[in-house]
């Protein structure tokens, strides 16, 4: 991810760390903005619903085929 010399400005003056802006990339809702940009919000509603997800996939896995990047299977690790 590039940053504007704007953008490490106001990510340094508003305490934001490398962690947060994964989440908000990655987990936020997308809104498109004016000028071919993409605004992306973490709301209460969205990190309600993430905290309610992380609950459900503790102790939980999957096993990946990274070269097809398919799912091979899931299960739960308190039973293994």
């Amino acid at each position: 991810m590039e940053f504007s010399k704007h953008a490490v400005t106001r990510l340094r003056q508003r305490g934001f760390q490398e962690l947060d802006l994964f989440l908000i990339a990655n987990l936020g809702i997308a809104i498109k903005r004016p000028g071919n940009l993409t605004e992306y919000q973490m709301t209460q509603k969205v990190i309600k619903q993430i905290i309610q997800s992380l609950d459900r996939v503790v102790h939980k896995a999957i096993l990946m085929d990274e070269i097809e990047g398919k799912i091979v299977t899931a299960y739960n690790l308190n039973n293994r």
